[in-house]
């Protein structure tokens, strides 16, 4: 079985900050957390936006809410700790300082 690829925390919250396309469009993405009780939780399909009435960068938290193929809500937003996040776009993420494996 083939190796996933890996994104580096750092290149992933970036990646999030961009929320829609050129066009106007909202972007989907995939993730899975973890979450507090210890459930391993998939959105194969979600946006990214705030989670709520706070600072998500000085709370380190993102918010994701799942949608359906044409990008349209099908839930409430779910308020997720970054260092929750084990995979986004179907690459594992990894904490840059941590990671011996992977050199930029």
């Amino acid at each position: 079985m083939k190796a996933k690829e890996k994104i580096s925390r750092k290149e992933m919250l970036a990646d999030m900050d961009v929320r829609t396309w050129p066009d106007g469009r909202r972007r989907v993405v995939s993730v899975k957390y973890v979450e507090q009780g210890g459930k391993l939780r998939f959105f194969p399909q979600c946006t990214v936006g705030g989670a709520g009435r706070m600072n998500n960068k000085q709370w380190r938290v993102r918010g994701f809410t799942p949608c359906d193929c044409k990008g349209q809500p099908e839930d409430h937003v779910h308020p997720v700790r970054i260092f929750n996040i084990v995979e986004y776009n179907g690459r594992v993420v990894y904490n840059r300082l941590t990671t011996d494996e992977h050199t930029v």
